[in-house]
């Protein structure tokens, strides 16, 4: 009976040669197992030919498919090629068969103009994700008809985000009596009485950072009591395993990974993986959560945004955060050091027009904003010049190992320490107020008791020395020198104190035996009272 048959191709999911499906799905690569599995369980290597074929907005998303179906199949299994490049695949149809593949409808049509991809052995064709297709432009429309128009009898699943007239119209064309597969409720979600549903806050994360940007966001909120939604088995499964590291046991109740219960009340919702409908706002709301996170790849930001209907803001974790206060606070210290040695008078001067204009505070907030696109500009600069344009030893120059760190910085030592109630940021305000090179040029400060090695990129090295040599400190004057020249010198002392007496006579490294100033037999008298190494001289 065709009852009977309908309800066995749901329970093994597959479909028949002439099954159109639409799924409503977001755009994530852990949606792509859902509607591309039975697709890959009806193909028949023996048969040969290129029987599923996978239409996609970018080579991104084709990139996508075939690192989630390796990944599920392992290197044995089915395979999807993705066209990134028509004249790149087209050697791989030529070399072997390949059963699946994924790309663009222009490169998938320039493999079927050129013969390789033959569509009439194609049993399903999936539009992933069709929307965004069709909301490329109509170049990349023009395209997609083209290529379904080859396709024959061939099953059609279209995949979408959301079901926009555009891609009812689609339907209604290219997979007419489409069984619909997935949510597609547009209702709004029903709150509970009392209750202000709060504003829901993203985190952008890649799909391989899903589990650490769990970690961190646990560690940044520190909630009493948290549920993690997880749409499917294998997420769920990730995510209970990610707080099992993080100490909770797994009866734990003040942290538990569900797909669907919400009886119990909690502070935090966290969303593993983003909602796709507004049925399940309106589950988690059953809660009554204190505040809501999910964590969001950057394309299923837009999708978030019309499902929270305007209740939407970014939220960074304090990792990133943290970072930037303190590039801010280096800046801020960089400030410190130049007001503390003195008002600069030519600048007062120059910007006092300005401030019968505008702010103090203003002016300062804009002459910062013109530091940091000089300073942008300058690492842009720096980072394009080619490796030749580096300055080379000159000829009959003997180049010497660098004492420093690599990649074009060297250190500088300085004769002040902890010990002088010096800090870090007193050392990088005074190299950028004194030596005047910017602060994101100066590199590891380590500070010891009496001395610091300040790396500093080498071409700023000798006008750091000639500028903030001398300068005052803390109370204390500042000699400041290569780490090299320093080590040369200890070292040139030391072989001067080692060396032997040239005469060959007496102890190495002392005067000659016998009373100081005696003379000697033969010869003109002991030299060595007057500081200097003893020379012979020579006979006649």
């Amino acid at each position: 009976m065709p009852e009977l048959e309908e309800v066995e191709e749901r329970a093994t999911g597959q479909v028949s040669r002439s099954q159109n499906l639409v799924y409503t799905l977001p755009h994530a690569t852990e949606s792509i197992a859902e509607f591309l599995t039975p697709a890959l369980t009806r193909i028949d290597p023996s048969a040969g030919g290129t029987q599923v074929v996978v239409v996609t907005r970018d080579a991104e998303t084709a990139l996508a498919f075939s690192e989630t179906v390796l990944r599920l199949a392992g290197p044995a299994g089915i395979e999807v090629v993705p066209v990134t490049g028509a004249a790149r695949a087209g050697r791989i149809f030529r070399s072997r068969p390949v059963l699946a593949v994924a790309g663009t409808a222009s490169e998938l049509g320039a493999l079927v103009r050129a013969s390789l991809l033959k569509l009439d052995t194609a049993r399903t064709v999936v539009l992933a994700w069709v929307d965004d297709i069709l909301d490329d432009g109509p170049e990349s429309v023009a395209a997609l008809e083209a290529l379904l128009g080859e396709v024959g009898d061939a099953a059609r699943v279209i995949v979408s985000r959301k079901l926009t007239p555009a891609v009812e119209d689609l339907v209604e064309r290219y997979a007419r009596r489409a069984r619909r597969v997935g949510p597609a409720e547009t209702e709004a979600p029903v709150i509970p009485e009392n209750y202000e549903f709060p504003i829901i806050r993203y985190v952008t994360i890649a799909h391989s950072a899903r589990s650490s940007a769990l970690r961190r966001l646990l560690d940044d909120l520190d909630p009493p009591s948290a549920v993690i939604v997880a749409r499917d088995e294998t997420a769920a499964a990730d995510a209970a395993r990610t707080i099992r590291t993080l100490g909770y046991h797994v009866d734990d109740p003040t942290i538990r990974v569900t797909r669907s219960d919400f009886k119990d009340a909690a502070h935090t919702v966290i969303f593993y993986q983003p909602p796709v409908t507004p049925a399940e706002l309106q589950r988690i709301a059953q809660a009554k959560p204190v505040q809501v996170v999910v964590l969001a790849q950057p394309g299923q930001v837009a999708s978030l945004r019309e499902l929270a209907t305007g209740r939407l803001a970014p939220m960074t974790l304090l990792g990133p955060e943290r970072r930037a206060h303190d590039r801010d606070e280096a800046v801020r210290q960089e400030l410190r050091t130049v007001l503390g040695h003195g008002v600069p008078a030519r600048e007062v001067i120059s910007l006092e027009p300005l401030l019968e204009e505008f702010d103090a505070a203003e002016v300062a907030a804009a002459a910062l904003h013109v530091l940091e696109r000089e300073r942008a500009q300058r690492r842009k600069a720096e980072t394009a010049q080619p490796p030749a344009a580096k300055a080379r030893p000159s000829e009959g120059e003997r180049p010497r190992a660098s004492s420093g760190p690599a990649g074009g910085m060297t250190r500088l030592f300085m004769t002040v320490g902890t010990r002088d109630g010096v800090k870090t940021g007193d050392l990088m305000g005074m190299i950028a107020g004194e030596g005047g090179i910017p602060g994101d040029r100066v590199g590891k400060i380590d500070l010891r008791e009496s001395h610091a090695l300040v790396e500093v990129s080498e071409g700023d090295a000798a006008s750091v020395i000639a500028r903030v040599n001398g300068t005052m400190i803390r109370g204390r004057r500042v000699v400041v020198r290569g780490e090299r020249d320093k080590e040369d010198r200890e070292r040139s002392a030391g072989a001067r104190g080692e060396r032997p007496d040239r005469g060959g006579r007496g102890d190495r490294g002392g005067p000659p035996r016998g009373r100081p100033g005696a003379p000697r037999r033969g010869g003109p008298p002991d030299r060595s009272t007057r500081g200097g190494p003893r020379r012979d001289r020579d006979r006649s």
